[in-house]
Order: structure tokens, then sequence, then C-alpha cells
């Protein structure tokens, strides 16, 4: 007798490919890191602490200032304050291998720069120019700089707040009497690709100021990070803004030209915020699933079984348990038990004191899939994100921010509603660049807003940030991320969450030995006339992944944490 065929149900079989388009439409989020040519790139450099003469209060301030602009403008920034002629030199050289294949490159310099014969130099700290035959060993010329930026392919820019009354012209010997020392700098003439603009136009000085910037470097940080402004009206703008204060007595001046190309150092609000296709818009009629189903919908084909643990943590009486059970079982099996190679060994710190190596993690397809499943369950819209391109950078102080951040409940211990927060990198001089996520609104939220995201780019100062936009304020505690919040309408009401990493990129060092009562009482304890050979402190001992896996469960917290110290033995 043949075996009686199932009864075909559409609605049901139409939800399972709608969901199974989810699942893939949100891996796509994940992005292979490529260790591509950066699009942009940027050398800054800021001179105010000359050695033979009077310093400079503000170049330092504005070479930072302007710094942090670019980053903000996804330039890859090289900073370099206070330099040596031998150290402008190599900063110089160095940035010109980066700017082969560059779409943008651009130099910004504060500081003392002057004009000897007709041609352009950047004065160093140290230099002290006693004849105008100096100049050549112990400044940098203008001209070196703007071949190095000519290389770009789109544009190569120039920037120049270096007209500054000159205190090394008077004392200057002369080794031809008709060679001219001239009063602020000479014009110029750039190659075709290239922009220079000074600060005052040729022969005449600029302001320091009073305030933290120059006129010229306050007017362009007011302007550079405006939306759809052509790089031409961008300096167009600077021109007016430092003539009308300093009662025209200072012109800045942009030499060269460009072609018909429209150039933006910060694209058009409308084409920059573009909304993403989103198969959840498209398939809005459909009717929306348990959440259980919507979980195991996006992970019943995945090998992690960090995810079926998380499954059943969250919905212990789905009808899908027992099935979430025998694939736990199924791939406990099918591990290997012996402990890779890789795994973390101690090591000590400045202190003396034993830590764990640390480790730089891979954003892995199976990381994708559990940031996809945990923003399924949490009906979060997940953007597109590349996390860690450089990978053969060194780990940086900041770099533990680096990572995904949820929570199993929401806001208000479960009140509000989810959060998750993707930081994708972390800058030389800490700015972190990501993404903040918020689920639908629940009864207690303050706003009724839908699920989305914002994109941010925020400096990290000692250990925290706050989210532009937003009343949201991001604290590292140990290795989880405080996210605190107030209503606008009523500052007084306050709101909290604690996000953990479902990836991290460098993990936080732990110590080996514990150093408070509360990590001693989470130790196995070893009975004194014990004959066993110790474990290591910090280790979990057993023979088998599943042994493994029994001790992690009971020690430590968190799906991902569990499935790593089961797979290498080390908490």
């Amino acid at each position: 007798m043949l075996p009686s065929r199932p009864i075909f149900d559409p609605g049901q079989y139409l939800m399972r490919i709608f969901w199974v388009a989810v699942l893939v439409a949100t891996s796509l989020s994940f992005v292979p890191p490529v260790l591509a040519q950066q699009a942009r790139v940027a050398l800054v450099i800021g001179n105010g602490a000359y050695e033979k003469v009077p310093e400079l209060p503000n170049p330092t301030r504005d070479a930072s200032d302007i710094a942090r602009a670019l980053e903000r403008l996804d330039f890859k920034v090289t900073q370099v304050k206070n330099a040596t002629a031998q150290e402008m030199r190599k900063a110089v050289v160095e940035f010109g291998r980066t700017t082969e294949g560059a779409d943008l490159a651009a130099v910004f310099y504060a500081g003392h720069g002057m004009e000897v014969g007709g041609e352009n130099w950047l004065i160093p700290i140290g230099a002290e120019l006693r004849s105008d035959t100096d100049i050549e060993s112990e400044a940098i010329s203008l001209r070196s700089v703007s071949l190095q930026v000519s290389k770009a392919r789109k544009l190569g820019l120039v920037i120049l707040d270096a007209c500054r009354n000159n205190p090394f012209a008077a004392k200057m010997k002369r080794s031809i009497a008709t060679r001219a020392v001239a009063r602020g700098l000479a014009p110029t003439e750039p190659s075709d690709n290239v922009l220079i603009a000074y600060a005052a136009r040729d022969g005449t000085t600029a302001s320091d100021g009073d305030g933290r910037n120059s006129p010229f470097t306050a007017s362009l940080l007011r302007h550079i990070e405006t939306p759809g402004l052509e790089i031409s009206f961008l300096f167009r703008r600077v021109r007016d803004d430092v003539m009308a204060a300093t009662k025209r007595e200072q012109q800045p001046f942009v030499y060269g030209s460009l072609s018909k190309e429209e150039i933006y150092l910060k694209a058009p609000a409308a084409s920059a915020q573009a909304p993403a296709a989103s198969p959840l818009a498209a398939a809005a009629p459909a009717p929306a699933p348990a959440d259980d189903e919507k979980f195991w919908l996006a992970i019943q084909t995945s090998t992690v079984t960090g995810l079926y643990e998380e499954f059943l943590a969250r919905y212990p009486r789905s009808g899908h348990a027992a099935e979430a059970r025998q694939r736990i079982k199924d791939l406990k099996a099918s591990e290997v038990a012996a402990v890779p190679s890789s795994t973390a060994s101690p090591t000590s710190d400045a202190s003396g004191r034993q830590t764990k190596a640390v480790a730089r993690n891979v954003f892995a397809p199976e990381d994708n899939q559990k940031v996809a499943a945990i923003a399924a369950a949490q009906q979060l819209k997940l953007p597109s994100f590349t996390i860690a391109s450089d990978q053969d950078v060194p780990p940086k102080s900041n770099s533990k921010f680096v990572g995904v951040w949820s929570n199993k409940r929401g806001w208000t211990n479960g009140k509000g509603r989810y959060a998750m927060l993707i930081v994708t990198e972390v800058s030389d001089t800490g700015l972190a660049k990501g993404y903040y996520l918020w689920g639908p609104p629940t009864k207690a939220s303050w706003a009724k807003d839908e699920a989305g995201y914002r994109s941010f780019a925020e400096y990290i100062t000692d250990s925290k940030f706050s989210i532009t936009g937003t009343p949201v304020t991001v604290r590292m505690e140990k290795n989880v991320l405080a996210l605190s919040s107030f209503r606008k309408e009523k500052p007084s009401d306050t709101a909290s969450i604690e996000l953990r990493p479902v990836w991290q990129l460098v993990p936080v060092p732990e110590e080996v030995e514990p150093s408070t009562k509360r990590e001693k009482a989470s130790q196995p304890v070893v009975k004194r006339e014990s004959t066993a050979e110790p474990r290591a402190p910090g280790g979990v001992g057993g023979t088998s992944m599943e042994e493994r896996y029994r001790a992690c469960k009971k020690l430590v917290k968190g799906f991902a944490r569990r499935e790593s110290c089961a797979r290498t033995g080390v908490i």
C-alpha cells in the first residue's frame, strides 16, 4: 500500500518561500572583507610649536578638527602634528603611495609657509632658515605636495592655512640680492586635476584668529560637511565668510581648474539617503507568522548549534522545540572533539598578571546568519554593512567596540522596543562608525515610529559616545555596551538597555586569575586533596565537545560565548 501524500498547503508554502527570501536578503548584508584601495585619502599636518620663532596657537587645533571632519566624510586620514622636516618628508612620501588609485586625495596644512624666489614652501617646526639657501634642506616644497595628490583619479586637493605673517623672512640672508622672499605665498599653477586653496590670496597674509580656529579653517569646518555642496561652491562660501569676518582684509583664493564633472565631498542628501529595496515592504500584504516561526524559518538550515540553543531559550514550548533539540544533538555528534591549535594562550600584561592573548575574529557567514536570525526574530530592519575590512591592521585601544551587539529583551528590562548596535570600524583617532537599530514600538515606548536604523560616525571619549540625532548614549562597561536614553519632552524620564556581543572583532581580554569575589565564585572548585592534574585557570576541562559544552553552559552566558567556549575550551 502506497503511503498517503501530505496535503499541499499553499499558504504555508508561500510563507516558507517568503522567509527564505528574507533570510537570503538579510544574509546579503554581509560583505566579505576586501583589502581594496581606499577611495578617499587625506594627509593633515598642523605645525604650531615652532622652536626658533614664536609658537602659533591654532594650527594643531585646526588640523585636528579638519582631520575629524574628513574622517566623517569617509577619508582615510593620516595626521601629523608639530613635525620636523624629516617627519614631514616621510609623511608626504608615504601619503603619495596611498594616492595611487584613489579617487580623491587631499592635503591640509596649517602652520608657517613662505615664498622664496617664486616657489612656495611649508615650514617644519625645527626650521631656522638663516639664509635663503637653507630653504631646500629645511622646508618642504608645495610643488612636491602637489605632485603627490595629482596621482588621484578624480581630484587632488591641497588646502593651505599657511599664509600667516612670516617671522623667518625678516632675518633671512639673501644669497642673491635680487632673490625675493615675499610676503605671503606666490601664485601657483597646478595640474589639470588639482585644486590648491590658499587661506589668503598670493602676496597677502592670513589671520591666525583669536578663537579655537583661524577664520579660514572655522569657515571650512562650517561648510565642508554640507550635503550636495559642489566643491567649487564650497570654497566660494568660505571666501565670503572669511572676507566678512576679517572686514575684507583677507581673501581666500583657489588655484586650478576642473572639468564640468561635479565633485562632492558629501553627496546630495537625496542620493545619499536613497531608500533601499525592502523585501518586507514588498510582502506587506502577507500575514505575519508567530515569532517562533519567524526565528525557525531563519535558522532551520543553519549548522550553528548556538542558534538552536537560542531558539529553545526563547521559545521552549514551540512546535519546533523537539526538532531543535534533535538538531543540536546531531550537530554536536558531528563536531570534532579536538581543540583547535589557535586556542588563545595565557600571556602577561604590563602589571605581570596573566591574561588571555587577544585574537582577531573574522566576521564569517555563520556570524552573519546569527545576526540575520536575531534581526528577523526582533523585527529589526537590517542595513547592508561591512565589518573590519582592514584585517591586517593591528587592533587599536577602541577596537573592542567593533562588533554586533544585541539583547534578548528590549529597553527598560523588556518593556520597550528591541535594539541592536553594529559598530563596523573605529579609526586611529577614535571615530566609531556603524548603525543603531530599533524595533517596532511597544505600549511602553515613548515614540511610536516604525522600526528602522540610523547610521552614525561618533568619537569615543572615555569609553563612551553619543549618537547624534537621538538621545542615546553608549558606554562600554567590561564587555557590555550600556545604552541610556531620556525622553526629550521630559528629561527626567530615563531608560536603559545592556547589549552584549553577538560577534566581536577583538574579544576583551579576561584575567586568568579572578580579581573579584564574584569571579571567584564562578570558578569550579578543586579540592586540595585531589591528585588530578590541575586545569589552567579560565579553561574548561573535558575531552569531548559534549563534556566541554555542559561545563560551559554552567559558566558562560549567551549562546555565542557558550559555543566558542565549547569549541576552544577557553571561557
